[in-house]
């Protein structure tokens, strides 16, 4: 039970987050391959991540095959995909496919964590690895300060709370796909709550050029 519903909540964090990596790519000069590849690390970063720290094997884009064939589909219709959005919509979608990423991701990788016999403090940190690592390795691809460090709304604090619901209802005895769901709509509703609301994290910077308009290279 517990393994079919890790791999729905992995295929919706591959394919949430496989078109967050193509929606970022947008005007950055990228050819066919560089899209790919960004789509790529972002659908499968943390996840490789995981696997790797948790002898996880065959790592999950070597056993599911299928999930790196729709990204490359993804990939190719990446224009399509783009069109789809208008401009005033693209970064709305972005942060909604990158949220639902971000949720699946975290829950999944937490879960496996305790499921490999990991405490639930390291089982939570490697959740919110699997969740974050991904969007990491797009934002550098990409030549931006990456997400996780420098986003003003909840983004790893978010995942780090969904990861102890998650670890607390496994804990207490609930249905796996109660504990796996509730965590990601969870996470889900918090980044997006404080994206709509506009509320931030306190930054602490020197630069002096700092003020609360938030990212601007999105």
């Amino acid at each position: 039970m517990q393994s079919s519903l890790l791999v729905f909540t992995d295929a919706l964090g591959i394919v949430a987050f496989a078109l967050a990596g193509i929606l970022a790519a947008k005007g950055r000069g990228l050819d066919p391959v560089g899209i790919f590849v960004v789509a790529f690390v972002t659908a499968f970063g943390g996840g490789i991540v995981r696997d790797l720290l948790i002898d996880n094997r065959p790592m999950y884009w070597i056993a599911h095959e299928e999930y790196v064939w729709l990204t490359l589909v993804m990939s190719a219709f990446a224009p399509v995909l783009i069109r789809r959005f208008e401009d005033r919509h693209l970064h709305t979608a972005f942060v909604w496919s990158d949220a639902v990423g971000l949720a699946f991701f975290t829950v999944g990788g937490a879960s496996l964590s305790i499921t490999a016999g990991l405490p639930a403090l390291c089982a939570v940190l490697m959740g919110v690895c699997t969740g974050v690592f991904g969007g990491l390795l797009r934002d550098v691809f990409l030549n931006r300060l990456p997400m996780v460090m420098s986003d003003r709304q909840p983004y790893a604090a978010a995942a780090f709370a969904g990861g102890w619901l998650y670890a607390g209802l496994h804990a207490a005895g609930a249905p796996e796909a109660v504990s796996l769901y509730a965590s990601a709509f969870f996470i889900v509703g918090v980044r997006m709550l404080c994206w709509y609301k506009g509320w931030q994290i306190v930054r602490y910077s020197n630069d002096a050029r700092d003020d609360a308009s938030g990212r601007s290279d999105d």
